[in-house]
């Protein structure tokens, strides 16, 4: 009786012992096939990377020949860009897997759509990434300008459209043109304009309830398009805005000033001018290498406008400002080489100059924002003389993966 007991449990060992193995198996190669999925998760993330930062480094290098050499230069601001302004590259950073492509093509003169198809290939397979930015340069030079309002985007739907909306009255007119190079749309509230002129190069429109009402002025489109003004912000030209900066700050320095500041000449910004619920006066040209932004509630800013330099707000990149109550007061020009957006609720909000911007978006309730066109203070800032050249305004960025 003993011994058959005694088999009886080395055959339940035996079968104990398979199964564990049989177990522990399964657990090795769970965590073998785990590991290798992971590993070819982060294989593909990391390649993926590379080609992303290839076409990112083909956008650059066509932005780079655009504007330095001057073959592709001319081609761009005349609109002739074509495949021999094509760039071609492999063997990148010397690996022989890397590669891309970029074209240029233009949809106007001085805009385009650059194009750049990365590769990397990985044994037998090939990795791909297409980034595209789209890229715009201001080209008007002149002291005539008649706009009291201009959205200058031109090569796309999205761009170059002047959008007006809000509650009640948003904005009052006084003169001047009113212009958007694609659409000029009022939406849901009113816009007033006294002795001036409303035009866009694509279509007006007034819908959702919104109403445009024009005494002693006209209204037309389609309209030719217009060039966008000529801003030189940091060229190496010693007629360039930094060069002729009387204080410079950064954007940390530049943020930090403190409530009831007061600032005369031309105040340059090298980052972001940022605005935040403090009472500022500026004597002069507020210019940011990047974006203003003014967020205000129930302060005081004023920009006054002098004979040497003119007056207003430059900025290279994009210009938000949101204000609730208080006072806004600024003479000369508004302009955002990118997009032009004001948000204004409750606020005694005056421009007497212009505003001009690539795309622009007001909004107002609580009170209209007043526009009185008056040449004379903008007039300094947009001089030729100190605006030799402008800068390439990357405007739109899209990419895919494949």
């Amino acid at each position: 009786m003993t011994i058959c007991k005694f088999k009886k449990q080395k055959g339940f060992i035996l079968l104990t012992a398979i199964l564990i193995m049989a177990i522990l198996l399964l657990i090795a190669t769970y965590v073998t096939s785990f590991t290798m999925t992971e590993f070819k998760i982060a294989s593909s993330q990391s390649t993926a990377t590379k080609t992303y930062y290839l076409a990112e480094a083909g956008i650059n290098e066509m932005l780079w020949k655009i504007q330095n050499d001057p073959a592709t230069g001319l081609a761009f601001t005349s609109g002739i860009l074509s495949s021999i302004n094509d760039i071609d590259r492999n063997n990148i950073f010397n690996d022989e897997n890397a590669s891309y492509q970029v074209a240029a093509i233009n949809t106007v003169p001085a805009e385009a759509w650059i194009i750049a198809t990365s590769t990397y290939q990985i044994g037998g397979s090939v990795s791909q990434r297409v980034v595209k930015s789209y890229v715009s340069r201001a080209t008007y030079s002149g002291q005539d300008w008649d706009f009291g309002v201009f959205a200058g985007g031109r090569g796309s739907q999205q761009n170059g459209n002047f959008v007006f909306t809000g509650a009640g009255i948003v904005l009052v007119a006084n003169g001047g043109r009113l212009h958007a190079n694609q659409v000029f749309k009022v939406q849901g509230a009113e816009v007033v304009v006294n002795d001036g002129s409303v035009t866009a190069s694509n279509v007006i429109n007034v819908v959702a309830g919104g109403k445009l009402t024009l005494n002693n002025s006209t209204r037309e489109s389609p309209t030719t398009t217009i060039d966008m003004l000529q801003i030189d912000f940091n060229s190496a030209d010693p007629n360039s805005w930094k060069n002729r900066a009387t204080v410079t700050y950064t954007k940390t320095q530049f943020k930090n000033l403190p409530d009831n500041t007061t600032l005369n000449g031309i105040i340059y910004v090298t980052g972001e001018a940022e605005i935040t619920d403090k009472n500022l006066t500026i004597n002069g040209v507020l210019v940011a290498e990047e974006d203003i932004k003014i967020t205000l509630a129930g302060k005081t800013l004023t920009v006054n406008a002098g004979p040497a330099y003119g007056g207003g707000l430059l900025a290279k990149e994009d210009i938000e400002i949101t204000t609730s109550g208080g006072v806004v007061v600024i003479d000369g020009l508004v302009y955002a080489a990118a997009d032009l957006e004001i948000t204004s609720s409750g606020t005694n909000f005056t421009i007497n100059g212009s505003l001009t911007g690539f795309d622009a978006k007001v909004t107002a309730s609580g009170g209209a924002i007043i526009l009185n066109y008056e040449p004379e203070n903008f007039r300094p800032v947009i001089d030729p003389e100190y605006n030799p050249s402008s800068p390439i305004i990357q405007i739109d960025h899209w990419e895919e993966q494949y």
